[in-house]
């Protein structure tokens, strides 16, 4: 197959929708001599954050003269944006190789119980790294933990960013459900770190003394906490495993990112150990340079600042509230605090609870539809709105770029958010249009 062909071909799985279970990829994994085994995985599960502790760790790991694999879900740039080796994503000839190698093992009688488009994109990062030699994974499942494609892996360190309500339709109803769920790619004499609390952190912290497996909690074991800001940095101290560090300048904005970092830095120690004091100086500076698209990623628009956040889940947008309020102070914008919002969710999602988070911030609010099968219609979104704020402006758009070009007439700021799709196309949109970043 060419590049063309296996992107449609992987396309067409999806028709299988979600299949949790490990069995189907390993028996493909099987008949390709076990590419994982040759490769050093730090696995990152959790409800919200994943994608910032996966590119803080990635930043530390390479800045330690490690050559990095980086597998996240969803990525930048299609397939081939979830699978990238030393900042670069796989190339269109070797995800085209990788993806033939897989649909050969398929059809080698394994075609009756087909693995499904996730599962697929899995098996093709694990080919590239072990090709490529990388000396270390960072590995993102895709959903929950136990049952995830991803867990297939014998990592050296894992982590559980956080556990909130999400895919509750799949792990469960309840935050010890999901909590549950996640805890399955704890390992026997693993260590784990974590930034769960409460009930979730208990049933974590179960699993991991039932397997012997090492736990670090932040807030307990290991601390990032904010001691400044400035612009669309942070700085903080850091309290860890095995050494300390202040005045560490964090390129990612919001206080929930301390949490993040916190996981990050835990990860790094527990998996590299003391390093040379030269080494951990010049991770700690990497730190300083990490973007993460779509998470709080901000342009600016003359005086305004034009944020894209890909908040999909209540504590997500929870989270995306309270940042937005402290750089409207930081950033020193009008008194009013309002910020014209361009909206897109899915239509599985609890839109309400994330609506009530974020609207107080509003001065009023363009409606569009994600670029997605499961988008949710406008119309139903707006009525949502009008049932939570009465007093809202509140106009359809239904094209995302067209909505985020119609909310560049005037002079406020603005916040581009509800779904990483619906994201994705507006952030190609303002690239296009050449805003710098906001510094």
């Amino acid at each position: 197959m060419n590049v063309e062909e296996s992107r449609v071909w992987i396309s067409s799985l999806r028709r299988f929708g979600m299949k949790p279970g490990l069995e189907r990829v390993n028996r493909v994994l099987d008949q390709l001599d076990h590419p994982e085994s040759r490769l050093r995985f730090y696995h990152v599960a959790g409800t919200n954050g994943k994608g910032s502790v996966c590119t803080l760790l990635c930043r530390l790991l390479e800045a330690s003269d490690q050559r990095v694999g980086v597998y996240t879900s969803p990525g930048l740039g299609g397939f081939n944006g979830r699978i990238v080796v030393a900042g670069e994503a796989i190339p269109d000839e070797a995800f085209a190789r990788h993806a033939s190698t897989v649909r050969a093992a398929l059809e080698r009688g394994l075609d009756a119980d087909p693995l499904t488009e996730f599962e697929v994109l899995t098996v093709i990062a694990l080919l590239y790294f072990a090709e490529q030699r990388v000396d270390a994974v960072v590995w993102e499942t895709g959903l929950g933990g136990r049952f995830d494609a991803t867990n297939i892996v014998t990592p050296i360190v894992t982590s559980i960013t956080n556990v909130s309500y999400d895919h509750v339709e799949i792990l469960g109803p309840t935050l010890v459900d999901i909590a549950r769920d996640k805890s399955g790619i704890v390992k026997p004499g693993i260590p784990m770190v974590t930034a769960a609390t409460g009930d979730a952190y208990r049933i974590i912290n179960r699993q991991a003394i039932t397997v012997g497996a090492p736990i670090f909690q932040v807030g307990r074991h290991l601390s990032f906490v904010q001691t400044s800001v400035c612009d669309t940095h942070q700085i903080g101290s850091y309290r860890g495993i095995y050494r300390d560090a202040h005045n560490v300048r964090l390129s990612l904005y919001g206080r929930h990112q301390t949490a993040n970092a916190a996981v990050a830095l835990g990860m790094y120690e527990a998996g590299l150990g003391r390093v040379p004091d030269a080494v951990w100086t010049r991770a700690l500076r990497s730190l300083d340079g990490a973007r993460w698209p779509l998470r709080f990623e901000v342009f600016r628009r003359e005086r305004m600042p034009v944020v894209i956040d890909g908040a999909h889940n209540p504590d997500a947008a929870y989270q995306l509230s309270r940042t937005l309020a402290a750089f409207a102070e930081t950033a020193r914008l009008p008194a009013t605090g309002r910020w014209r919002m361009v909206i897109g969710v899915f239509a599985d999602k609890d839109a309400k609870t994330m609506l009530q988070h974020v609207l107080p911030l509003a001065h009023d609010v363009i409606v569009c539809r994600p670029n997605h099968v499961r988008g949710a219609l406008p119309q139903d979104v707006a009525q949502l709105i009008g049932s939570i704020r009465r007093d809202l402006p509140v106009r359809i758009i239904d094209d995302v770029e067209a909505a985020v070009e119609a909310a560049m007439d005037g002079s406020l700021p603005i916040v581009i958010w509800g779904n990483l799709h619906m994201a994705e196309g507006a952030r190609e949109w303002i690239l296009k249009t050449g805003l710098d970043y906001w510094t």
